[in-house]
């Protein structure tokens, strides 16, 4: 390959790059929203080119608006491409944000049960009781312990690849007597102080009740 082959090919890949990088923003954009990793792959890069084609399309259609039109005649400084790729990546930042808005809303969820749809944007237990990152208060049962932790749900880490864990805020731990009942005076009483939290690792982990306060 000489060089005039590498500067071909450079100057092709605009026209390719812009079937990929759009969705691909998109998809990144909402995985950091949700707080998860986006592990690239074939699934993803198909995706990407996806997502891209649509916006493409969408571009489009919107171009021969004849407002469109005009807009785009008093901006004939900007060269094209640029002017593309400005729309482009507003579109991946607005969809990826919208698309967030949506998986995080509790009314999406009522609608689907109105329309008789028993599905859920929950990725995991911790989700599903906590409805996201709403502050649920939770007590916590441990495999080999005796010992119970009671708090609200802070941060955590569920992902497969990683060592998974639960934080508590504001936590109570405590031992349950002869009626499941908890012993007093607590272990320790954190009720006052949002700023002391407790890290338990999801193995640990045998019952998790829901408390409502």
């Amino acid at each position: 390959m000489n060089a005039d082959d590498i500067l071909k090919i450079i100057e092709v890949i605009p026209e390719y790059i812009k079937y990929i990088y759009p969705g691909y923003l998109t998809i990144y954009i909402y995985f950091f929203l949700r707080g998860k990793t986006l592990r690239d792959n074939n699934y993803i890069f198909l995706k990407s080119v996806a997502i891209s084609y649509i916006y493409l399309s969408m571009i489009e259609c919107i171009s021969s608006i004849k407002l469109f039109q005009t807009i785009n005649n008093k901006l004939l400084i900007i060269p094209y491409s640029l002017k593309l790729n400005i729309a482009l990546i507003s579109i991946a930042l607005l969809f990826s944000y919208f698309a967030y808005r949506i998986a995080m809303s509790s009314r999406i969820i009522k609608i689907f049960s109105l329309l008789n749809i028993n599905t859920t944007f929950y990725d995991n237990e911790i989700e599903a009781l906590s409805n996201y990152n709403e502050g649920a208060w939770i007590c916590v049962y441990l495999k080999n312990d005796t010992v119970v932790y009671e708090g609200s749900v802070g941060m955590k880490e569920l992902e497969e690849e990683k060592r998974k864990y639960i934080c508590l805020n504001s936590y109570y731990k405590y031992l349950l007597n002869e009626n499941g009942k908890p012993i007093e005076p607590y272990i320790e009483d954190h009720a006052d102080n949002p700023n002391e939290s407790v890290m338990i690792f999801y193995d640990d982990i045998k019952i998790i009740e829901k408390r409502d306060v």
